[in-house]
This record gives C-alpha cells, structure tokens and sequence, in this order.
C-alpha cells in the first residue's frame, strides 16, 4: 500500500509539474511574441539548435560510455584470470 501511495503521488506531482510548465510556456510565448516577434523567433532557433546538438552530442556519449564500461569488465575480468593462473 505504501509502494502506490509513493508511486501515485510521485505520478501526479511529476504530471502536474509538467502541464504547469507547458501553461507557462505557451503564455509566456504569447505574450513574448505580441511584444516582439523576431525576438520570440530568434529565441525559438536557438532553442531548437541546442535541443539538436545536445542530442547529437549525447548519442556520441553514450557510444563511448558503453564502450568504456565495455574495456573496464573486459580488463576486470583479465585481472581475475590472472590472479587465478597465479594462484595455481
């Protein structure tokens, strides 16, 4: 019972953060794009060309995380053969 009582309330918190962010965006973008609109556009690209970059760089860095998760149990696993040759 405790487990859904945290989950449901960890669910709702998180549904109602977003949707209060999603409010604020769309109001805040009106009321930007009545005032100035080149600014809103111009903030709208450079928004969209970090999103497009963070995920290009993020893909690269998970590849390398991998393999570099890969080389360490690779090297720990030579390590223990070793130490298991030389025991014997």
């Amino acid at each position: 019972a405790e487990d859904i009582r945290s989950f449901t309330e960890f669910s709702l918190t998180f549904f109602l953060t977003i949707l209060t962010s999603i409010i604020d965006l769309v109001a805040f973008s009106f009321i930007l794009f009545s005032i100035m609109p080149q600014l809103f556009i111009a903030i709208f690209l450079f928004a969209s060309i970090g999103t497009i970059l963070t995920v290009c760089i993020g893909k690269v860095l998970i590849r390398l995380n991998y393999e570099s998760l890969q080389k360490e149990a690779d090297f720990r696993f030579s390590l223990v053969r070793v130490r298991e040759n030389a025991e014997s």
